[in-house]
This record gives structure tokens, sequence and C-alpha cells, in this order.
């Protein structure tokens, strides 16, 4: 099995302005879910998981983000929703 995340993430660039770690997660976390999409076309409950869990392993894994961020990146997981 593929690493999700190397598989889901493209690196994220902006030199405009400076980012914080929860922008960059809710940029990561948008581009994860089109590849979802494309990935696993109608089927809406593995879309889902699949998104969640790439919002989980963010939060936890790679920016450690506060408590009130990770609630805030997963209320946004749950608009990216189909």
């Amino acid at each position: 099995m593929v690493n999700v995340l190397e598989y889901y993430f493209k690196p994220y660039k902006n030199d405009k302005m400076k980012t914080t770690n929860y922008q960059q997660a809710k940029s990561q976390l948008k581009h994860a879910s089109k590849v979802i999409k494309k990935d696993f076309g109608t089927d809406k409950p593995a879309i889902r998981m699949h998104i969640n869990d790439t919002c989980d392993t963010i939060c936890k894994d790679y920016y450690r983000l506060t408590e009130y961020q990770q609630n805030l990146l997963h209320n946004y997981a749950c608009t990216l929703h189909p």
C-alpha cells in the first residue's frame, strides 16, 4: 500500500505571504480531497472515510495542530464530503 500522504499531497508553495500551519494543513486537505474524489468516483462512504482519515493524520502527525485548530479542520473536512 502506498503511503496515503505522499500520494495525495502536493508541496505547498506560496511565496507571497507567510502561512500558518493551519492554512497549510487546510490547503493540503483540499488538494487531497480532490485526488480522493477522482480515485473513488461515486463511492461516497469510501470518500468520506479517506478524507476523515487524511484529516486526522494531518492534524496529529504532520502539523501537530492545537485542539481548536483540529476541530476547525475536521469541520472543514465535512464540507469537502460529497
